[in-house]
């Protein structure tokens, strides 16, 4: 860290910080979604997005896409 705070990652570094910050969005916004509370969500994703594995995590992600994509198609036909 810089005297001035600020913190400068290596490469492999901010693969890893990037990687953590899509698990605690989505992690977050799941439970959010299903009307738990944002703080609660987030504090358990903090707890979540360190010891999930890649393939839950990827197998979450997923299943988010798809939902996603759906609501996507649903909103255009709606709108015609």
């Amino acid at each position: 860290m810089t005297k001035e705070g600020f913190i400068y990652l290596t490469d492999s570094g901010r693969q890893i910080a990037e990687m953590i910050y899509e698990r605690h969005e989505l992690l977050t916004a799941w439970p959010v979604r299903l009307g738990v509370e944002e703080e609660t969500a987030a504090r358990d994703a903090c707890r979540i997005e360190h010891v999930i594995s890649a393939e839950s995590f990827e197998a979450l992600r997923s299943i988010s896409n798809k939902e996603y994509n759906v609501r996507r198609i649903n909103a255009r036909i709606c709108a015609r």
